[in-house]
């Protein structure tokens, strides 16, 4: 189990690595009014330390061992041993993150879904996006891989 656990976070550090992507969209949801997100920015929004801080925060927050338990015969035919959940979220302009999603949530087991979010509620404060020098409400995508064997 423990060589599993340690296999499961070395992927998903090296896939972290590979798959950080970002995107500055407009959306609508919940209480973010879609008029006061920025659709183009100077700066990205990124998480404080960059991806090496991005991936000790999943190391230590990510806890796959109830998507490892669930993971049966039926659970690997339907969602594979690599799972990729696209997150979405807003960075505002002082970090904060809210309305976070997992995109694609049909491609993730449910346990693995709810782990992503649970890691991400404990999110510190990112570095916001910025238009000129000034932190704007920016629209962010976040892929997190897991390789569950």
């Amino acid at each position: 189990m423990y060589l599993t656990g340690f296999k499961t976070f070395f992927s998903i550090l090296l896939f972290m690595v590979l798959c950080t992507s970002a995107s500055a969209q407009v959306i609508a949801k919940r209480d973010i009014p879609a008029d006061s997100i920025a659709q183009h920015v100077d700066d990205f929004p990124y998480f404080k330390g960059g991806v090496v801080a991005w991936s000790r925060f999943l190391q230590n927050n990510l806890d796959l061992s109830g998507t490892i338990r669930a993971m049966d015969s039926v659970a690997y035919a339907k969602y594979g041993s690599r799972q990729t959940a696209m997150l979405k979220f807003i960075v505002c302009e002082d970090g904060a993150i809210c309305n976070i999603e997992i995109e694609n949530p049909d491609k993730v087991s449910p346990e693995f879904a709810k782990a992503v979010l649970s890691a991400m509620r404990r999110s510190p404060q990112w570095m916001p996006g910025q238009v000129k020098g000034k932190p704007v409400k920016t629209r962010f995508r976040q892929p997190v891989v897991a390789v569950i064997e």
